[in-house]
């Protein structure tokens, strides 16, 4: 994934969330990894109001079983790291449930500039 390519997948979601007219909240997947999923969600009552979601969390007890502990301590520290670079750029950060998902969202009301797709590319994990 790159830059480019989540900022196109945006692009492409947007379009289609505004196009949505049956429902009121709509959501896109724009990436997925076995940390990170990144959607885009639009309320059809806020014409030009768009979130970006992020959350993560540990794989599923599969995916963490192709990591040894000391990996997985380096990729969780990777991933905290990606959380506070979402922080500093005005996501607002937040734990669901037990503190095992963590969540950073943003408004936005217009496309967003392409630091802020930059900011958004997860670590590599594979």
């Amino acid at each position: 994934m790159t830059t480019l390519s989540l900022k196109e997948k945006f692009l492409r979601a947007a379009s289609s969330l505004k196009d949505e007219g049956n429902s009121e909240d709509v959501a896109a997947l724009l990436h997925r990894t076995a940390w990170v999923r990144i959607l885009l969600e639009h309320d059809q009552q806020e014409s030009d109001s768009f979130f970006i979601e992020v959350e993560m969390s540990l794989p599923e007890s599969g995916k963490s079983n192709e990591f040894n502990s000391s990996q997985l301590i380096d990729r969780l520290s990777e991933h905290v790291e990606y959380l506070k670079k979402l922080r500093d750029a005005g996501f607002e950060i937040s734990a669901i449930g037990t503190g095992c998902i963590y969540c950073a969202s943003k408004e936005l009301h217009e496309t967003p500039q392409d630091n802020l797709f930059e900011v958004l590319l997860p670590p590599m994990t594979e």
